[in-house]
């Protein structure tokens, strides 16, 4: 009896209407309502699903700097010939891209360089300029922030806007050109970060030597302090001690903040006798408020005076430290040295309970005197000495001994505690340090939070969730990420399959990167594409997210994707890693003779006719390829394994035809053709008689293939003529590479009973070798035999 239902269902089908069923397990929430020619009402989707979770996951979109799309759409403009945007909005973006003032790479700078002798050449109606003064000092406010690498681009952007800024107050008659600006100092200070420093002594003297009042004597100070730094930074010390001449000359005062640079540097040298030098030369406090707090000189010497051995030195500097009634900053100095000569935990606090209670007894006889007791500072700089000794177990009871006097760690303790733990592979004991850290994310909290997260990514012994927290609590703070970081974290969502996650991380952090910064990122992501262990599917996720967010990829990474394909047997996906270097229409990335050469090269390894027939029609179209003899190589070696080897043998023609002529690829890849054409012996024998005419030399991979085009062809004696007299002829034996090809290329099992019987009889070692490698037999078990040996050619 005919079912009902089917009658339904073939009516619904005729009349081009959808089958309801009200019963369906599976049936939408809000189902859809039926209209009139099949048309259907949009489904009544919630807005705010339940938790989220029914909504469908949409990517990240890339998270540019603010302006930074506009700005990048200039220079796109620019180099295709399109109409750029308004000029109005360009400056917009460019005053945006600078509005919070934070850290750019040069990579970012070079980009605003561009937008700015844009707009400079391009001027408003009114005459006035597209950026004012005040917006330049809120560059400089960026540029002063030096980037992880680099800098020339900083520097030869302030130098652009300095220019602009004196020309402008020249112009202007109301403005005082020789005297210092704003502009001036931050223009010294980009100088002296960035490798400039002795054209900015030079600027400098011309504008800061001469003081006539308080604040320009404090923002003189700030200057020559900066150009200090700016020679020790760059190692210079000749440079230091003609500066420091120079201000002394001038009788300009050596201040607190100047000393410090020069004690530090030499310090950091190991030269003790000049840091004594400058560290006993008299200084005055630095009046200026917004001045960098140096680090504490007694400290510094005194440690240094510890590790070399000068312990004499160093006593006397105590001994004037304690002299009177110390202070604080004076304590702290003795502690250090005390820790630097090698005394224990347990003598060091003994000291402190006597700071403690001389300073309680200075107190009771002056009421003036405050009680001195230890602090986080006391027990940082602690710390930081058996940082400096290499030597964590120290450094860990130091932070004890904070905790049993009642000192709370700081989150510079907390950042000590989890570099000298990750020092010695503690990453467990440099998690626990972390979650104390929350909330303070100074530049140093946040490099050694990325190398804890770094650590656990690689241990591999730590469960997701905890990663994951501490990404999040990063992001919560907007820290910057490291690359190596977000390579770690890419890697890590990959190999759980948490494709989406990925491309998020990199939608977020990797349009914020310099392109060196970058390609730390594209490396590993590369890295992992080729690891075989990966999965084929993982690896085809990995080249969508490098060819979507690092369209940069260069040419020969890209090539080396696609063979990796071809080994891992899916020559489909290689075919699709081709057509999108194909159809790429940047000149650098398209496909040139290389990628035509590897991708037939591939298809002809996996025996894809279907792909090489793609390919090869893509070459006959593409007029910026120069059809040349290893190309030719490559189609004669494709369409031979894709059994078309009378199309080869046409290759082969052209080849011999052409000015450039065969290669000894190109003979051995026509004798290959030879082991499957119709009457393929003759040709062989033909071209065979032709090399010896012109003198050829015969090497061991032309005779193997003329060899085995003779045995495919079934001409056993010819075959064993060859190889009877190779050695008088040739200079070269038999070898297990040459029989086994002789062997596999005998494609008949009668026929390969002989050959087997005669290598038995002649070169019975080399036969066990032979037998050794493993073989197949072809047709399901009742073909013939293939010994495992590569006999992949190379055009």
């Amino acid at each position: 009896m005919p079912s009902h239902l089917t009658r339904v269902v073939f009516r619904s089908i005729i009349a081009n209407r959808p089958l309801l069923y009200r019963g369906c397990l599976h049936r939408p929430a809000r189902p859809r309502l039926t209209l009139h020619n099949a048309v259907q009402a949009p489904l009544q989707t919630q807005r705010r699903a339940f938790f989220n979770f029914l909504r469908p996951r949409k990517a990240k979109q890339a998270e540019l700097p603010p302006g930074m799309e506009k700005m990048s759409q200039l220079k796109s403009s620019q180099r295709t010939g399109q109409r750029p945007p308004p000029p109005e909005e360009i400056a917009h973006a460019f005053s945006e891209f600078f509005q919070n003032q934070t850290r750019y790479e040069d990579f970012h700078i070079q980009l605003a360089q561009y937008v700015y002798l844009y707009l400079r050449e391009t001027p408003r109606e009114d005459a006035q300029p597209w950026i004012s003064e005040a917006g330049i000092r809120k560059v400089f406010g960026s540029l002063v922030k030096p980037p992880e690498s680099g800098g020339q681009a900083h520097l030869e952007f302030g130098r652009l806007l300095h220019e602009e800024v004196v020309k402008r107050r020249e112009a202007d008659a109301a403005a005082t050109p020789k005297t210092p600006t704003d502009v001036d100092i931050q223009f010294i200070k980009v100088m002296c970060l960035y490798g400039a420093t002795q054209e900015a002594r030079e600027f400098a003297s011309q504008k800061f030597l001469q003081q006539a009042t308080a604040d320009e004597t404090r923002s003189a100070s700030t200057v020559w302090t900066d150009v200090l730094r700016g020679f020790a930074r760059g190692n210079k010390p000749e440079e230091l001690l003609a500066t420091t001449k120079m201000l002394r000359q001038q009788s300009h005062p050596f201040t607190r903040n100047m000393q410090n640079v020069l004690v530090a540097f030499y310090t950091d040298k190991a030269d003790l006798q000049q840091a004594k030098k400058w560290f006993s030369e008299p200084a005055v406090d630095s009046e200026d408020p917004e001045s960098e707090q140096h680090v504490n000189t007694n400290a510094a010497i005194l440690k240094t005076c510890a590790l070399n051995g000068d312990l004499a030195f160093g006593q006397q500097v105590v001994a004037s430290l304690v002299k009177d009634v110390p202070d604080k900053a004076a304590w702290d100095a003795v502690f250090v040295w005390s820790a630097a000569i090698g005394k224990g935990v347990d003598e060091v606090d003994r000291m402190m309970g006597v700071m403690i209670r001389r300073s309680e007894e200075a107190a009771r006889r002056d009421p003036h005197c405050s009680t001195i007791y230890p602090d986080i500072d006391t027990i940082n700089a602690l710390v930081d000495v058996a940082i400096s000794k290499k030597d964590p177990y120290t450094a860990e009871r130091f932070v004890s001994l904070g905790q049993k006097r009642g000192i709370l760690p700081d989150a510079k303790t907390f950042t000590m505690q989890m570099q000298y733990r990750l020092s010695v592979d503690d990453v467990d004991g440099a998690r626990a340090a972390y979650y104390g850290l929350q909330g303070a994310k100074d530049e140093k909290s946040v490099e050694v939070g990325n190398q804890l997260v770094r650590a656990m990514c690689i241990s591999k012994q730590h469960e997701f969730d905890n990663i994951m927290a501490i990404v999040d609590d990063l992001h919560e703070a907007r820290a910057r990420f490291h690359p190596e970081t977000v390579a770690a974290l890419s890697v890590l969502h990959l190999r759980r399959g948490e494709t989406k996650d990925a491309v998020d991380l990199l939608q977020v952090h990797a349009h914020h990167y310099s392109p060196s910064q970058r390609q730390v990122i594209r490396d590993l992501l590369t890295a992992f594409l080729l690891d075989r262990q990966n999965s084929t599917t993982d690896a085809w996720d990995t080249y969508q997210i490098l060819r979507v967010i690092f369209p940069e990829i260069t040419r020969e990474v890209r090539i080396r994707m696609m063979n990796e394909f071809f080994a891992r047997g899916r020559p489909d996906m290689a075919c699709h890693v081709f057509f999108h270097m194909r159809n790429n229409t940047h000149q650098e990335w398209s496909a040139n003779r290389d990628v035509y050469v590897a991708a037939l090269t591939g298809f002809a390894r996996s025996r894809d006719a279907e792909s090489l027939s793609l390919v090869h029609s893509q070459l006959k179209l593409d007029l910026s390829v120069e059809t040349d003899t290893k190309l030719r190589n490559a189609l004669m070696l494709a369409f031979t394994s894709t059994n078309d080897s009378q199309r080869a043998l046409d290759f082969w023609h052209e080849i011999a035809a052409s000015k450039e002529g065969p290669t000894y690829s190109s003979i051995a890849i026509v004798f290959r053709a030879c082991e499957t054409l119709p009457f393929g012996d003759s040709y062989a024998e033909e071209i065979w008689r032709r090399l010896k005419e012109n003198g050829v030399d015969i090497d061991r991979q032309i005779f193997t293939g003329y060899l085995c085009a003779m045995g495919a062809n079934h001409q056993f004696d010819e075959c064993v003529a060859l190889l009877t007299t190779v050695e008088e002829e040739y200079g070269f034996a038999p070898d297990v590479s040459m029989l086994a090809s002789w062997f596999n290329a005998t494609a008949n099992i009668e026929r390969q009973r002989w050959v087997e019987k005669w290598i038995r009889e002649h070169h019975p070692a080399m036969w066990t070798e032979i037998e050794a490698l493993g073989h197949k037999v072809t047709h399901e078990g009742f073909g013939h035999r293939l010994y495992n040996i590569d006999r992949n050619l190379e055009p």
